[in-house]
């Protein structure tokens, strides 16, 4: 049974949402996050006519309002498409066409309507209050399968394929956040700091799971004040991912634990965290755990609570996901899993397969039920930003420069690394094309560590460059 907005407004007056910005922090309750979304829905059909159906792009910085259109786009029965306004541009007009947007809401100059075919609309146009309101309803059961949200996700060739979600996968099952973590039985009106991006789908499953359970969502209206933001706050929880866990262990090393908001229970996702930092934060009476999940499950398959004994673990299966090692590799089904990516029939027969996803992971399940990851099956890089990175792709780049012979990517420090073959006479040649390959890539994506090399690359049996771990 859907009863997302039945719940959203039965929370009535409680706090929803605090949007953590000095002395300008505010506060918004379930009431005001529902009537928001009326609106928004009044706006934006003023704006686009009906939206049933319609493909609508989000190009903007997270945040409170940020949360109110994607919920409003999907409940119009619209496609709503988040797109990480860390991509390079090549990227983001890659992703609008592919996704066949018709519109794209911005609030950021690196897109304007000379740029692609989709129309742009100003945020400040959806979120302006002017009396208007458009009744939601809560989806049918016989739009389960009704696709409402299309999340972009690196490929390993280097183009991102958009992964279709349902009404069902997002809205059918709570989400079940916090599950098992000992010390919340119950998780109305418990405080929770979160900092993943709601173009990820980390922010998107924990702002809807927050909203299904009565809790309250802080967030930072600066995600670059995550070491301030929390000072003066009181907070039960946060969710985080491991690169702030690494700015926060520097806190907690200098004896600035208040930086941490009184935070009793550490929750990250996205990429493997750094184990001493863990300890860490255990060693000073705070909790941690950790999820598994992507984007194609609609976020959570596993999560962590008993990390003092399974530090090394993801966890234990989610409610209704079933997990299973096919050939060493990590398989999962249940409600939540994809219908497929779009328009990439060739991707999605090799990732779900007899409705089961393969995640590309390779792992081990124990005795006890804890799901280990060994390595990847295939070759995408996570980073400790829980940003996926294709080595193919920059690759492909690096080989655009005819002085590189043979090239290798890889992470190197949670940062990207390079082996590179060339005449040693070419090597400064090289390394400048590297300087200026990086000013027109996003940060996460830049080659930082330029390893010149005088002799071919070590290969594999078959003739292959053999890839570094």
């Amino acid at each position: 049974m859907f009863d997302f907005l039945e719940g959203v407004k039965s929370f009535g007056d409680q706090k929803a949402f605090r949007i953590l910005d000095g002395e300008e922090s505010c506060d918004y309750t379930y009431q005001e996050f529902y009537s928001d979304m009326e609106q928004y829905a009044y706006n934006f059909k003023k704006i686009l006519g009906d939206l049933e159906g319609k493909r609508v792009a989000l190009y903007c910085d997270s945040s409170y309002e940020y949360a109110v259109m994607l919920t409003t786009l999907m409940f119009c029965r619209a496609v709503a498409i988040p797109l990480n306004i860390r991509e390079n541009l090549d990227n983001i007009l890659y992703e609008l066409d592919n996704c066949d947007a018709e519109y794209v809401v911005v609030d950021h100059e690196m897109l304007d309507n000379r740029s692609f075919r989709a129309k742009t609309i100003s945020q400040s146009n959806i979120v302006k209050k002017n009396g208007g309101k458009l009744a939601l309803t809560d989806f049918r059961d016989e739009e389960k399968n009704t696709t409402v949200l299309m999340i972009y996700t690196s490929g390993t060739t280097g183009k991102s394929k958009g992964v279709c979600l349902s009404a069902g996968n997002l809205f059918l099952t709570k989400m079940s956040i916090l599950s098992g973590n000992g010390l919340f039985d119950d998780l109305n009106g418990v405080k929770i700091y979160i900092n993943f991006p709601f173009y990820h789908i980390g922010g998107i499953s924990a702002y809807v799971s927050h909203c299904e359970h009565g809790c309250v969502s802080y967030i930072s209206k600066n995600p670059g004040n995550v070491i301030d933001d929390l000072v003066d706050e009181k907070i039960d929880c946060a969710v985080v991912t491991p690169a702030t866990l690494n700015l926060w262990k520097k806190s907690v090393a200098k004896g600035r634990i208040e930086r941490l908001g009184g935070a009793k229970l550490l929750v990250s996702g996205g990429a493997a965290p750094d184990y001493s930092t863990v300890e860490l934060f255990m060693n000073n009476g705070i909790k941690y755990g950790q999820y598994y999940g992507m984007s194609e499950t609609c976020g959570i398959l596993t999560s962590n609570f008993e990390c003092k004994d399974h530090l090394k673990s993801v966890g234990k299966a989610a409610p209704n996901v079933e997990i299973m090692i096919i050939d060493d590799e990590i398989c999962v089904t249940g409600p939540t899993i994809m219908s497929g990516y779009y328009k990439n029939p060739e991707e999605t027969a090799s990732t779900l397969i007899d409705g089961i996803i393969h995640t590309g992971d390779l792992g081990r399940i124990d005795d006890d039920g804890y799901v280990y990851i060994t390595g990847r099956k295939k070759n995408l890089i996570i980073l400790s930003g829980g940003e996926n990175v294709s080595p193919e792709e920059l690759e492909k780049e690096l080989y655009k420069c005819s002085f590189v012979y043979e090239c290798v990517v890889y992470a190197d420090n949670d940062r990207i690394g390079s082996s590179i073959y060339t005449d040693e006479e070419h090597s400064e040649e090289v390394k400048n094309y590297i300087v200026e390959l990086n000013l027109r890539l996003p940060i996460y994506k830049r080659i930082y560590k330029k390893n010149i090399l005088s002799t071919p690359l070590e290969k594999t049996s078959s003739g292959k460059i053999k890839r570094i771990c």
